[in-house]
């Protein structure tokens, strides 16, 4: 069985047209272009009154130009794809706070209370809208696609080669070394997240950094030269101390944070005697399928629960308890 979270596939991403400036200039003149703001990393929604419902706030051209944003940020909006229906445009305008990286400064004497009045629609971060659940899982997808392009163009703004400013083409899609000539290309970081099984049991974790009261799966970053199966032998057994036997893909999620692919495994224990990593682990268990149903549906009796249901670690989760049988 694998599992679906979400799509990246909302927007055609014209990888073979985004260097044609004249093309991206008249789709962002186009009565049809829309642009969603990105502000410190945090994206404007729009939801309904009880926030059960929550989408991306798309603006008009006539509605960005009414904003009161820096010449640099609209100069250089970064492509995200046409929309399916109209064909329309869709541009991302991404910002940072004032000496800091992120974007160009909103030029103002308090340019982030000014820009959040005249925002239409209030900002949230990525995170939030994952644990929430309320954005649709392919306009999460597209908000990580933005994100991961904004973070990557704010830490790159200098050659790898040598060290001259570079300046972003393709749409955003590339950046051009002034000085060498060398291209540079959003960097991504795969990330596996795994599932441990024992039996009819199955592993949660704790990390200092996790919110009162969440427990999650494991997770750690593949290092150069690993796969996928790999990695998530080693992850394991670095932090809990089990031996790994099968592993099997299941899913995936981008999680720009600042630009990782989340690759969501199972992994069948060989052992079941846990030996944390207190570096890293500050809590491990073993659950069965009783009590995991119990966590997915907040009504553990210890009150703790599993990440929000657009998170990989809670696809996982599922997918354990589909085929087990609910």
């Amino acid at each position: 069985m694998t599992a679906t979270i979400g799509t990246s596939t909302l927007l055609d991403r014209h990888g073979a047209r985004r260097g044609d400036k004249a093309w991206l200039g008249t789709l962002m003149a186009s009565a049809d272009a829309r642009f969603v703001v990105l502000v410190d990393g945090r994206v404007v929604v729009a939801s309904n009154a009880d926030r059960s419902e929550t989408h991306i706030r798309w603006l008009t051209r006539r509605e960005l130009l009414a904003l009161p944003l820096p010449g640099p940020a609209l100069a250089a909006p970064i492509f995200l794809g046409t929309e399916a229906l109209d064909h329309g445009g869709r541009f991302a305008i991404a910002l940072g706070r004032i000496g800091q990286l992120g974007g160009p400064a909103i030029a103002s004497a308090d340019p982030e209370a000014e820009l959040a009045r005249a925002l239409p629609g209030p900002l949230v971060d990525l995170r939030s809208l994952a644990m929430q659940g309320a954005m649709p899982p392919a306009e999460v997808s597209l908000v990580a696609q933005a994100l991961t392009l904004a973070n990557w163009h704010a830490t790159h703004g200098h050659c790898a080669r040598c060290g001259q400013p570079t300046a972003p083409a393709d749409g955003g899609w590339k950046r051009q070394c002034g000085g060498c000539g060398t291209d540079s290309f959003p960097r991504i970081d795969p990330v596996v997240i795994m599932l441990v099984t024992h039996g009819d049991r199955a592993l949660l974790t704790r990390e200092a950094r996790f919110p009162d009261g969440m427990w999650s799966t494991l997770a750690g970053f593949v290092e150069p030269g690993e796969d996928i199966e790999h990695a998530v032998r080693r992850e394991v057994a670095e932090e809990v101390g089990l031996q790994i036997g099968a592993v099997r893909y299941v899913a995936s999620q981008p999680w720009p944070f600042p630009h990782a692919l989340m690759i969501g495994c199972m992994a069948e224990a060989a052992t079941a005697e846990l030996t944390p990593d207190p570096a890293e682990i500050t809590g491990a268990r073993w659950v069965d399928r009783d009590e995991m149903r119990l966590l997915r549906d907040g009504r553990h009796a210890e009150g703790i629960r599993l990440p929000g249901r657009q998170s990989l670690a809670n696809v996982l989760v599922e997918t354990w308890l589909a085929e087990c049988g609910r």
